[in-house]
């Protein structure tokens, strides 16, 4: 039995290394956003609306806090795939901080500055 020799461009060598499944989709209706907190305060909590809507959800974050300088994962329900949303940062120094009309299904990422 003879063995041959193949040289495979190092590309192709780094492609094949490198290539990972996609990542799982969220379920339809639903959005997975990473937080990021530039604002120079801690995020105590954070609440959607669909864009116009006086009605906020519950808080996103839950038990957790979004610390200076750190991302935070949040699910934010979407049944009806607006994608617009009015995202409010209510900050351990009680001050809140609103965002109207943000648009989350144009990135997965939103960071917040003061």
């Amino acid at each position: 039995m003879k063995f041959r020799s193949v040289i495979l461009p190092s590309t192709m060598v780094a492609a094949a290394a490198s290539a990972q499944p996609a990542p799982a989709r969220p379920p339809a209706g639903e959005l997975q956003v990473a937080l990021t907190n530039s604002g120079g305060t801690v995020v105590s909590a954070v609440y959607v609306a669909p864009s116009g809507s006086p009605d906020f959800s519950d808080d996103l974050l839950g038990k957790q806090v979004a610390s200076v300088g750190k991302t935070v994962h949040v699910k934010i329900k979407d049944p009806s795939n607006a994608c617009v949303f009015d995202v409010q940062f209510l900050l351990a120094d009680g001050a809140t901080i609103t965002r109207k009309g943000v648009n989350l299904c144009q990135s997965d990422t939103y960071t917040l500055t003061r």
